[in-house]
């Protein structure tokens, strides 16, 4: 274990959340061990630990399918490849529709979904009421289900990369905040951080919330907003929901863990940017009111505790990813709202196209380029509104 960084790295990556430490394992698994990531607070202290845990590959959109079906692969044995138990827990993901338009939006993707391989399948009123009968019938059109996806432990992730990445060599620095990050000629050569200079020709900002401060650093800025998405814990319940479930109507998504909390969260029409991790009551109000609306036995249960976690938001909720036009040598690894279930295939991706100059077909349509072109990369089925 080092207590002291070099002097220089090969690759320096700012952020220790599961998107940093993904790409420092992905990096050093394919040979390149000279590698530090670098966080502010301590690993997992951002969005990382603080997010809904549930994965699924169940899009809209060929760019979505394509990248979050790729990661569900990688999350099948993620668990035997990182030697940690991730908790992966494959119950199924049901997206519920409460009325005709919502049940289109459902049912749009089916042919789409046939075409990559998915095992979605669409559930009628009374199929859902027979596999979830504690929800509101009057919340029931129908709806979709993928049965190989589900839910993990955000702070398992976490841990897992890290110390993986750790035994491959990778330097890991707690409470190290980047200040500076040096150009010249167009090009990268160093970072100015808490505990000295540091020299390195590529540097990725992995920095979650405070990504749009990093890239000020170099002179960009980025297209996005810092927002605070807030989450509730209930008391343990008797088991009444086996699958992960997002409602289309409440903007919510949820699951009960094996400890019987429900945990999950529901988004506003509308976010004020906010850099902020304080829990507000509007939504502690707002997600009580819906989660009730939809499991009326939930009427009365205690919570245990609510968080908020900051995303870096951009104008079509997909993240950016890869080289910064005209700055040799530094890497967009930022952008995410879908971050937890996407950090396993964005570390692989990205790793290989750090090493190979080579762009994935996975994460080509999520680069910077795409917000001059104007070919963003929307998505209807998404449980936030861009």
């Amino acid at each position: 274990l080092r207590l002291d960084m070099k002097t220089n790295y090969d690759v320096v990556i700012i952020g220790g959340g599961a998107q940093g430490l993904s790409l420092a394992y992905n990096l050093a698994s394919r040979g390149l061990t000279d590698v530090a990531v670098l966080d502010r607070s301590y690993p997992g202290s951002g969005a990382s630990g603080r997010n809904g845990e549930m994965i699924r590959s169940a899009f809209a959109s060929t760019e979505w399918i394509r990248f979050f079906d790729a990661g569900l692969r990688i999350w099948e044995t993620l668990s035997r490849e990182l030697r940690f138990n991730l908790m992966f827990n494959r119950r199924g993901y049901l997206i519920l529709a409460t009325t005709p338009e919502e049940l289109a939006v459902c049912r749009s993707g089916l042919e789409l979904h046939k075409s990559f391989g998915l095992k979605t399948f669409s559930l009628d009123e009374q199929e859902i009421r027979k596999l979830v009968p504690a929800l509101n019938p009057d919340m029931i059109r129908g709806g979709i289900m993928q049965p190989d996806a589900g839910f993990a432990r955000h702070d398992a992730l976490v841990w897992a990369y890290g110390q993986a990445a750790r035994r491959l060599g990778v330097d890991i620095f707690s409470y190290t905040e980047v200040t500076g990050i040096q150009i010249k000629n167009g090009e990268v050569k160093s970072i100015t951080t808490s505990k000295g200079e540091v020299e390195t020709p590529t540097v990725v900002n992995a920095a979650g919330g405070q990504a749009g401060y990093i890239a000020e650093m170099v002179g960009v800025r980025l297209p996005s907003g810092t927002y605070c998405l807030e989450m509730i814990v209930t008391e343990p319940l008797k088991p009444f929901l086996t699958p992960a479930l997002a409602s289309l109507n409440i903007l919510g998504y949820m699951h009960q863990s094996t400890r019987g909390e429900l945990s999950g969260g529901a988004d506003l029409e509308k976010f004020e940017p906010t850099k902020s991790l304080k829990s507000t009551c509007l939504l502690t109000r707002d997600m009580a009111r819906k989660f009730v609306r939809l499991f009326p036995d939930l009427a009365g249960v205690r919570l245990m505790r609510q968080w908020g976690g900051l995303v870096d938001m951009t104008a079509d909720i997909a993240p950016v990813l890869g080289a910064v036009p005209g700055i040799k040598g530094f890497i967009m690894d930022c952008g995410w709202v879908y971050g937890f279930m996407g950090a396993p295939a964005g570390g692989k991706f990205l790793a290989h196209y750090i090493l190979s100059g080579e762009m994935p077909t996975e994460i080509a349509p999520f680069g910077f380029e795409r917000f001059r072109t104007g070919k963003l990369v929307h998505d209807h089925s998404l449980l936030l509104k861009s």
